[in-house]
């Protein structure tokens, strides 16, 4: 059994896995971090591009546009009149980014088989649903392997 999650679950995450290992101890419980969907991941990387340009501006923005014989964007003079809006903004878009990143995700799943979703259910799971739905995919399991062996 994988257990994928994004979030801290406190006391519910060991107690109903102690549930499910009794029921089962065969099964080996392993736990990791929930990887994001591709677009928030380009989603997040795209934020930090544009902290980095926020940075940029504030240090170089000037220099860059001195070197070009423009007068620097009134952006980049409000950044150097007040560099808390500099700051603030890096900070902002720091929260956003790490807000996209922990989604409250808390995926279980059995040889690839989704045994609970917490972004589709929006909760987390009881031991009882754990157990009979595990017990459900195991003899599905269990049903096909006897039919393979049977064909063969």
């Amino acid at each position: 059994m994988s257990v994928s999650r994004a979030e801290r679950c406190g006391f519910l995450f060991p107690f109903s896995f102690r549930f499910v290992q009794r029921s089962f101890p065969d099964v080996r419980i392993e736990g990791g971090e929930y990887t994001p969907p591709v677009s928030v991941q380009y989603a997040i990387r795209a934020i930090r591009a544009s902290q980095l340009a926020v940075a940029a501006g504030y240090f170089f923005g000037a220099q860059a546009a001195a070197s070009l014989r423009r007068a620097p964007p009134a952006l980049v003079e409000q950044m150097s009149d007040n560099p808390m809006m500099a700051i603030g903004s890096v900070f902002g878009l720091d929260v956003v980014a790490q807000t996209l990143h922990s989604i409250n995700a808390f995926e279980i799943t059995y040889n690839g088989q989704k045994l609970h979703s917490k972004l589709s259910t929006g909760r987390l799971p009881r031991p009882d649903e754990l157990i009979a739905r595990l017990a459900q995919v195991r003899k599905s399991e269990a049903l096909a392997t006897g039919s393979a062996r049977l064909a063969a």
